[in-house]
Parts: C-alpha cells; sequence; structure tokens
C-alpha cells in the first residue's frame, strides 16, 4: 500500500495536498464520478440524439475555455472536447513574509482560488451534463413552483424515475437518485416536503445550483457512473500526479489507510520575475465526458 507523508519538506507538495482536501470537500462531483488521467487534452462524449435527422449545427461553445465541435456520426452522434488549464496566480513579497505572513496568505489564496475554482468547474460540468443527456423527460410533470405540494414532488419523481429506467420500452440499469436545480425551486422543494411531512419519502437528493435558471432541472444516476471527469494532472506540479505514475496500483492512501482522491490540483512556485518577489500558481485541466447519456435527463430549460 502506497502511503502519502503527513508533510512534504518542500512548500508547493503541501500546498497542493491542502488544496486538494479543499476543493474535494466541497465539490462533491468530483468524489461521485471517476477520473482519468488525460495526458492528451482530448475526448470523446457518445450523445445520443433525440431527434436523428436533426442536421449537425455550428461548433457549441459550452464554456470558457472548452470548446465542443459535433460531428455527424450516425446514431449516436459524437462531441469531441477538451481539457484547458484553469488557474490564478499571486505575488508573494519579501516583506510579507518576512512579517510571517506567508502562511495565512498562502491559505487565503488557495481558500479564494479554490472557490473561484469551483464555481467555474460547477458551469462546466453542468453544461456537460446538459448537453450529453439522453434519457426523455416526462411531459406530464407539475411545473415547481411555491404553490407545488409534497405529493406532486413525489409523484413528479416517480415519473422521472420511470421515464429513465425504461426507455423506449427497455430497461436502461440507470435509475436518477440526484436532482440538479435552481436554487429558487430548490427552496420551493424543499419546503413542500417539509410542510407535508413526506421529507423522507423523497427518494432524490435535490442539489441547489446557481448554475441552473429557474424551471431547470438535471436528473442522473450516480450509483452507476455516466461520465468521467478527464483531467491531467501535471507531474511537474502535482507531487499525487507523479506518486501515481510511480505507484504500481496507481492508489495512494492516507497515514490512516484512507484512499487519497486522485491528483487533481497543480502548483507550482517559480523564481523572482521581480527583486523580492515570487510568483505561486494554482491550476487544473479537467472537463466532463459523458459515456451513459440515457442515465441523465434534463427536464425543462427550452
Amino acid at each position: 500500500m502506497e502511503v502519502l507523508p503527513t508533510l512534504f519538506d518542500e512548500r508547493a507538495h503541501n500546498l497542493e495536498i491542502y488544496a486538494q482536501k479543499q476543493i474535494f470537500n466541497r465539490m462533491a462531483i468530483l468524489n461521485e464520478l471517476p477520473m482519468n488521467q488525460n495526458v492528451a487534452g482530448e475526448f470523446t462524449n457518445m450523445v445520443a440524439s433525440s431527434n436523428p435527422d436533426k442536421l449537425t449545427g455550428d461548433p457549441i461553445t459550452t464554456s470558457e475555455g472548452v470548446n465542443f465541435s459535433e460531428i455527424k456520426f450516425g446514431e449516436p452522434s459524437e462531441l469531441k472536447g477538451s481539457t484547458k488549464p484553469k488557474g490564478f496566480m499571486f505575488r508573494m513579497s519579501k516583506r510579507v513574509a518576512d512579517r510571517g505572513r506567508l502562511e495565512s496568505t498562502l491559505q487565503i489564496f488557495i481558500n479564494k482560488s479554490i472557490g473561484r475554482l469551483i464555481n467555474y468547474y460547477d458551469d462546466v460540468f453542468m453544461k456537460g451534463l446538459i448537453a450529453g443527456s439522453g434519457a426523455p423527460a416526462p411531459d406530464d410533470l407539475t411545473p415547481i413552483s411555491k404553490d407545488i405540494t409534497g405529493f406532486d414532488i413525489l409523484a413528479n419523481e416517480i415519473k422521472i424515475k420511470d421515464a429513465m429506467e425504461f426507455q423506449n420500452e427497455d430497461d436502461t440499469g440507470f435509475s436518477p437518485n440526484k436532482m440538479y436545480l435552481n436554487r429558487q425551486d430548490a427552496l420551493y422543494v424543499k419546503l413542500a416536503l417539509t410542510e407535508s411531512g413526506l421529507t423522507d419519502e423523497s427518494e432524490f437528493e435535490y442539489v441547489p445550483t446557481t448554475k441552473l435558471p429557474v424551471g431547470t432541472q438535471v436528473a442522473r444516476d450516480t450509483v452507476n457512473p455516466t461520465a468521467t471527469i478527464e483531467k491531467y494532472a501535471d507531474p511537474d506540479y502535482s507531487i499525487l500526479a507523479k506518486f501515481e505514475a510511480e505507484s504500481k496500483t496507481g492508489r495512494l492512501y492516507d497515514e490512516n489507510g484512507n484512499p487519497v482522491p486522485p491528483s487533481f490540483i497543480n502548483i507550482k512556485i517559480s523564481e523572482p520575475d521581480e527583486p523580492q518577489r515570487s510568483n505561486y500558481y494554482i491550476f487544473t485541466e479537467a472537463g466532463l465526458n459523458v459515456m451513459e447519456p440515457s442515465g441523465i435527463m434534463t427536464i425543462g430549460g427550452n
């Protein structure tokens, strides 16, 4: 069993471990989907088309830095995806370090950077789920509003589960258990279930997000992986990626025997480009690769 040290000699390695814990603790989807170390930075999504006669459109930009161009390829179609580095830089002056504020200032920098990276990837991954969703949504759902009842919500869940589990009368092997929705819609759902005393009857985990408009929901199966996170952690800037590459199993563990999440964060500390200044970089490179469109459903948003 490959065990990581509790403390590294190099500051960059310790910053990486701290940043890794922050982003994996705050971004659930990183723990739910398999990760693939993608050196090439390119991948292919298999997306089932709901309209086989629809002509190929113009290239689609799903978010800044992640471009997809659709290719006509029978059924299903292909979406070519790519990963792009995203991150932040901070300049640390010798004066700050001399005043004993180096560690606290770096922690603030890492925390702010992680928050913005989470905001960015929330958008990238949500758009990826929507673009890759292939399960048809029921057309007789009760719209979410302040007047919705807990019974309406449970009825919606039953219809959504049936629509995903059986497509064209075939058992897909997928069953939704997580629903992403706008924060306002999530509040209405929570209030309705609570007031009706039906919270324990719900089979969905409702996840509020700012990345969806009111009325749009995305349901997915988190038990059976429907997508992978394609990422690249550079062994030159990620001690975890370096250890993974050298490990016989590719898996790492902490001192308590718990699995360490896959490498995701890159940290670089450069030589001063100005007198008495050092540059600190934190960056990531990732994209969402939908493998099973039948396990993802987009509701509304038309």
